[in-house]
């Protein structure tokens, strides 16, 4: 049913303009908005209404406001990361749900950077397997956890798509605050068995990657996180 439109209030039109200005590239991460006064005499409007709306856009994650003013937000993945957490506690979502939009993504990307990626950004792709291996031998959960986060963070870096890249830090933080939330640890997952089997995989896709085969390397990418699915299950 066509219900009657309803007249927007003062303070959403503030808020709306300020949000097209930041997608519209006029203000960016760290500047730094003008006092209140100044945006009442900018927006011809009272001060409730700026108030309003700043706190409107800090819940939505685009300002920070401290002692020394309010600024766009440096920190907006994390926020919108966190809106997805609570996203996926009030809707059905299941662990199925979140690991599939991972798979998706991470295959595009890794199809992405097998046909973009540099010599340099391979090297350091190929340096986050060495430095999984030297924790796997010294048994130490911490380093394997950082490089393994590495190599799947590098390789959606060098796809050079800003877009998938936002989409891919958000399904990776959501994944890591949602485990924090249910007391889940990844370390309790990493035996020496499920590692090697990692390791094995990111080798392979290394080598799909050097090889520029991007068919291989995103299949490839595919089938480990599917792999990763079935030990979260088991979990």
């Amino acid at each position: 049913m066509i219900e009657p439109v309803k007249r927007l209030n003062v303070g959403d039109e503030v808020v709306n303009q300020i949000k097209d200005l930041f997608l519209a590239g006029k203000l960016k991460e760290g500047d730094r908005l003008p006092p209140e006064r100044e945006m009442m005499d900018m927006f011809q409007v009272g001060r409730t209404s700026i108030r309003e709306a700043l706190k409107v856009l800090e819940s939505l994650g685009l300002i920070e406001r401290s002692q020394k003013g309010t600024f766009i937000s440096t920190n907006f993945n994390a926020s919108y990361s966190e809106s997805l957490v609570y996203q996926f506690y009030f809707s059905e979502a299941e662990w199925d749900d979140i690991f599939e939009a991972r798979w998706i993504i991470e295959k595009e990307l890794t199809c992405l950077a097998a046909n973009r990626a540099t010599k340099e950004q391979l090297i350091e792709i190929e340096q986050t397997i060495d430095d999984m291996e030297i924790a796997i031998n010294e048994y130490n959960q911490e380093n394997y956890v950082r490089s393994n986060m590495m190599f799947h963070q590098n390789i959606a870096t060098s796809a050079r798509n800003v877009v998938m890249l936002d989409m891919y830090n958000s399904i990776s933080n959501l994944i890591l605050r949602i485990q924090e939330m249910l007391g889940t640890h990844q370390e309790s997952l990493l035996v020496q068995s499920v590692m090697r089997d990692s390791l094995d995989y990111h080798r392979k896709i290394m080598t799909a990657l050097n090889n520029r085969d991007a068919e291989k390397a995103s299949t490839l990418m595919k089938n480990h996180i599917q792999i990763v699915q079935g030990y979260f299950k088991k979990a």
